[in-house]
């Protein structure tokens, strides 16, 4: 089976993205952690990076910050204004990856990275890279969080299959191979159609698409934080800001800033 580039890999996910996702219950788990930072930092301003379809962005415009939200895929760009616009908040959106970061013209108090975004970049230079954009586009005393799996445990239990989410005409089951480099991330995206002129009479359509990701441990993603000038480094079990254990953590999340 072969694999797409991240960029196609979401272009094609975006249209069941949030019917995947149970937003309002994962913005209530979430939100208020990053608040706590948000405040901690005393920050106004926010560059949600790998932003998605862009509820995360519109949640912070909502409790009146300063959002922007930026994606590598145009289409979930697309869904994230229209998104916006259902939400009627104003949140500027741009298709801008994270080697393009310096194309905005202002920096921002925090820039956030969530939903396991940093290991679809494939080598350490790469990696290198999207953190040094990510420490220019921080004002003074800025700070970045940063939302990956937890690897360490990861590469030890080597789950393959995860939860199926959907509705009853939409499903995303998702999957995973493991390589001695990479990962390869799969989803199966499941659609109903209806078929003939029957009542109620459907069929099922799958596509299955797939692309890599390399794992980052804890101690490269603070040596990588370290070399590009960020520090104070903190690290979360989860983005409800419980404490990291390496051995039973399933998410980290880390906190750097800048000085």
């Amino acid at each position: 089976m072969g694999t797409l580039n991240s960029t196609e890999f979401y272009n094609r996910l975006a249209k069941a993205f949030d019917v995947m996702t149970d937003w309002e219950s994962r913005l209530a788990h979430e939100m208020p952690f990053i608040q706590r930072i948000l405040d901690r930092q005393d920050a106004r301003t926010v560059l949600d990076t790998a932003c998605g379809t862009g509820w995360h962005s519109i949640a912070l415009a909502q409790k009146g910050y300063t959002a922007v939200g930026c994606d590598a895929s145009p289409a979930m760009i697309e869904r994230a204004r229209a998104n916006a616009a259902q939400a009627g908040v104003s949140v500027r959106f741009e298709v801008a990856d994270f080697t393009q970061l310096d194309g905005f013209s202002e920096r921002f108090d925090v820039i956030l990275c969530l939903g396991n975004s940093l290991p679809h970049l494939l080598s350490e230079e790469a990696l290198a890279d999207a953190l040094r954009e990510m420490r220019m586009g921080l004002n003074p005393g800025g700070a970045v969080i940063l939302h990956n799996l937890n690897y360490d445990l990861r590469l030890k239990t080597k789950p393959r299959f995860f939860s199926a989410n959907g509705n009853a005409g939409t499903l995303v089951w998702r999957f995973a191979d493991y390589g001695p480099e990479f990962i390869t991330f799969h989803t199966a995206l499941f659609e109903r159609h209806q078929t003939g002129a029957s009542r109620g009479a459907s069929s099922w359509s799958v596509q299955v698409n797939s692309t890599l990701q390399r794992p980052l441990m804890v101690r490269d993603l603070d040596e990588a934080l370290t070399r590009v000038g960020l520090g104070n480094i903190q690290h979360f079990g989860g983005l409800d800001g419980g404490r990291f254990d390496k051995e039973n953590s399933g998410d980290l999340v880390v906190v750097a800033s800048v000085g």
